[in-house]
C-alpha cells in the first residue's frame, strides 16, 4: 500500500469521478485507475462502486478513505514538526466553529496566535455540534469550538470546557421589551421567536429553555439555519432569539441586538473545544488551544 494510492483513492471519492480527480491531481485517468485497481488487488476487496454516472466508495472504501485522511493530516503535522525543529515555526490550524463562538472567542484567540506566529496558516469553517464530529474524526479539521448541550463522551476525541455559559433572550436595540423592568421569561411567551440552528442540539437548546421554565415552545417560530439571517430578522423585526451570553461580552456600541435582562434564571450551556488527543495535534494547534484557554476567562457571564 502506497501513499500515492491512498491519495488517488481519496481524490476519486471526494470528486465522485475519475475524470474530475485526474484534473484535481493533474494525472491521467488511466494512471489513477491503475493505481486504485492495484490497491484493490493488494487488499483483495472492492473499494469503489463504478457506474455510468460516476463512482462512490464501498463500505471498505469509506473506511480506507477515512484512514487516508488521518494519514494525510499526520504527514502535514510531521512536516510542520520538522520545520519547527529546524527553526521555522509553520503549520496549519484548521478550526471548525459554531456561529456563536465565531463572533467572540475564536477570533480573539486566532488574532493572538497570528500575532505571535504569523507564519501559521489558518482555515476556518462553520458547523455545529454534533455535525462537527465527523470532520474531526476524518482529520479534515483539527479543532472544533462549539456549544455542548450534554456531557461529551467519545472513544476517539477529547473535549475541554472553556466557559460555563448560559443562553439569554435577545432582541433589537429598538424593541420595546428593552424598556421593560422586572421582565420574566413568561412575559415572552406571546412574542415571535427566531430559532437558529441546523442540528438537533440547536433545537434542544431552544426547547429545553422553555420547558425548564414550565412552558411549551412557542408555535410562532421562524427556523433559520443562517446565523447572519437570524440576526437580521431580530435586528429589523420584533423577534426574540436565544443567544449565548458570551456573544455580547466586549461588544461595542452599535451592535444590532441586545440581551434582555430577566428575573428568571436561564438555561446553562457549556462552550468547549473538541479535538483528537493533544499528542496527535500539531504544535500550532496546541498553541491555538492554549490561546483559547487564555481568552476564555475574559469572557465571563457578567455583561
Amino acid at each position: 500500500m502506497k501513499l500515492t494510492q491512498l491519495r488517488n483513492l481519496k481524490a476519486v471519492a471526494d470528486a465522485g469521478s475519475v475524470r474530475q480527480a485526474s484534473r484535481d491531481l493533474n494525472l491521467s485517468q488511466s494512471a489513477i485507475t491503475k493505481s486504485i485497481q492495484m490497491l484493490e488487488a493488494e487488499l483483495d476487496t472492492k473499494l469503489l462502486h463504478r457506474a455510468s454516472h460516476g463512482v462512490s466508495p464501498t463500505a471498505t472504501g469509506e473506511a480506507l478513505v477515512a484512514r487516508a485522511c488521518l494519514i494525510d493530516s499526520e504527514l502535514k503535522n510531521a512536516r510542520n514538526d520538522i520545520a519547527r525543529i529546524e527553526g521555522a515555526f509553520t503549520g496549519d490550524v484548521r478550526v471548525c466553529v459554531s456561529p456563536t463562538t465565531a463572533i467572540n472567542m475564536v477570533p480573539k484567540a486566532l488574532i493572538n496566535l497570528k500575532r505571535r506566529r504569523p507564519e501559521v496558516n489558518v482555515k476556518i469553517e462553520e458547523n455545529v455540534y454534533p455535525d462537527n464530529l465527523a470532520p474531526l474524526r476524518r482529520g479534515d479539521v483539527d479543532v472544533a469550538v462549539c456549544m455542548l448541550p450534554e456531557k461529551f463522551q467519545d472513544d476517539d476525541l477529547v473535549s475541554e470546557v472553556l466557559i460555563e455559559d448560559e443562553v439569554t433572550p435577545a432582541v433589537s436595540v429598538s424593541n420595546p421589551l428593552t424598556r421593560k423592568r422586572d421582565l420574566a421569561f413568561e412575559n415572552l411567551m406571546n412574542e415571535d421567536w427566531v430559532l437558529f440552528g441546523r442540528s438537533i442540539s440547536s433545537h434542544a437548546i431552544h426547547e429545553q429553555t422553555f420547558r425548564i421554565n414550565g412552558f411549551e415552545p412557542p408555535v410562532s417560530t421562524v427556523v433559520c439555519a443562517s446565523f447572519t439571517c437570524a440576526l437580521a430578522l431580530v435586528e429589523n423585526g420584533n423577534y426574540v432569539m436565544l443567544v449565548p451570553k458570551q456573544v455580547f461580552r466586549g461588544r461595542v456600541r452599535g451592535f444590532p441586538i441586545t440581551p434582555l435582562r430577566l428575573t428568571t434564571p436561564m438555561q446553562p450551556w457549556t462552550i468547549a473545544v473538541i479535538s483528537r488527543p493533544s499528542n496527535l495535534l500539531s504544535h500550532a494547534c496546541q498553541e491555538f488551544v492554549d490561546e483559547l484557554r487564555q481568552v476564555a476567562p475574559e469572557i465571563s457571564l457578567t455583561l
